[in-house]
């Protein structure tokens, strides 16, 4: 997409700023969202079809059809209920199954939503850092953080941000923690279609001891480009939880609107030639990226991420200090993600998104390689 274009958008990745500013922070493509997307909320619009929404009932089959295709999981459509996005349904996990007070796990640094969702309500968070060194999970750190009062653990997988997809021993620490502490998981799945080789196993497949303990969050938002479109679903496997929402008002759970229920099942339905397509575009950016940065600023570290669209850049080899996107937006006009906000290990880091053109993100590394090396001279 030419940055003439995307300037022209409204939503907040390329308003937020000035046009002086080239945005890479905000989890949005800039690219266009499936046709089929587009042609079905047309067709709605066309016929001046805004009621409420009468579509709902069709996601949860939708979804379950979705996954068997891409990942070999069928979940059940009867514990899949609808949300408005993947966090309301994260909160609403917590609201239900935790008292204030009660102890919230996340693996640090993380989507920090998440950080602010267990402060908003009260909970307490319990830290787990990952190891910084490959990112991974510490089955004896997770084990160590848990106490009397805990009672969730907020997983990420693929993580946001590292751009992990952890392996098999590390998943079955977490199941091995949750059975034995008697834990909720709520698995944060939205980038499990971005995938640059490895496969994405939903927790779901993984260890059988998730088993009735599980809440597993979807939403078309991040593989197809609709995050505006508010729309998400959770596969509640958790006898309590359901009970609970069961109970709960039904205006508290929310409703997407018609727009987002159609746009939601025209991707899971027919826009897998799509999606096939934007991930060997994403591969090719990161793969870009990973080349410029060595090039033109090899003080940045850098790992190639295994999923999403994220890169998580290490400055704390260069002078930009513990918050180097602030710095980075003063200096060179470029708007990463602040690494600080993600939690423990996010001091020194930024994230940045690299799903847009080659052009844009060839600026992008530009204005980012420009600044470091004006930072030392």
């Amino acid at each position: 997409m030419p940055v003439e274009r995307a300037r022209r958008r409204l939503g907040v990745k390329w308003s937020r700023y000035g046009d002086d500013v080239v945005p890479a922070w905000v989890a949005d493509m800039d690219y266009d969202p499936p046709a089929a997307v587009t042609e079905a909320l047309h067709g709605h619009l066309n016929r001046g079809d805004l009621g409420y929404a009468s579509m709902s009932a069709d996601l949860p089959e939708a979804y379950a059809a979705f996954q068997q295709r891409h990942h070999g999981w069928l979940p059940d459509p009867s514990q899949v209920r609808v949300f408005t996005s993947a966090l309301h349904a994260l909160e609403a996990a917590i609201w239900n199954t935790t008292e204030p007070g009660d102890g919230v796990v996340v693996l640090t640094p993380v989507y920090y939503p998440f950080l602010d969702a267990v402060r908003d309500s009260g909970r307490r968070l319990v830290d787990a850092p990952l190891d910084p060194d490959g990112w991974r999970i510490d089955p004896d750190r997770l084990d160590a953080a848990i106490d009397p009062r805990t009672r969730v653990i907020l997983f990420c997988t693929p993580h946001n941000p590292t751009g992990r997809v952890f392996e098999p021993d590390e998943i079955a620490a977490v199941a091995d923690v949750a059975e034995r502490h008697d834990l909720l998981v709520v698995t944060d799945e939205i980038w499990g279609e971005l995938t640059h080789g490895p496969r994405h196993r939903p927790l779901a497949t993984c260890d059988e001891r998730f088993a009735g303990r599980l809440v597993t969050l979807g939403s078309a938002s991040k593989s197809f480009n609709l995050a505006g479109l508010r729309c998400a679903v959770a596969v509640v496997d958790h006898a309590p939880l359901e009970r609970a929402l069961d109970a709960m008002s039904t205006h508290l759970q929310g409703a997407p609107s018609t727009l987002g229920v159609v746009g939601t099942l025209a991707a899971w339905t027919e826009c897998d030639d799509w999606l096939a397509a934007v991930r060997v575009e994403l591969t090719a950016r990161r793969d870009q990226l990973a080349r410029r940065l060595a090039a033109d600023a090899p003080a940045i570290g850098f790992e190639p991420p295994e999923a999403t669209y994220l890169g998580w850049l290490d400055f704390r080899a260069t002078d930009l200090g513990d918050d180097p996107a602030r710095a980075l937006l003063k200096r060179g006009r470029v708007a990463l993600s602040q690494g600080p906000k993600f939690g423990t290990g996010g001091t020194g880091f930024a994230r940045v998104n690299f799903a847009t053109s080659a052009e844009i993100l060839d600026d992008i590394v530009d204005r980012v390689a420009t600044t470091v090396a004006a930072a030392v001279a």
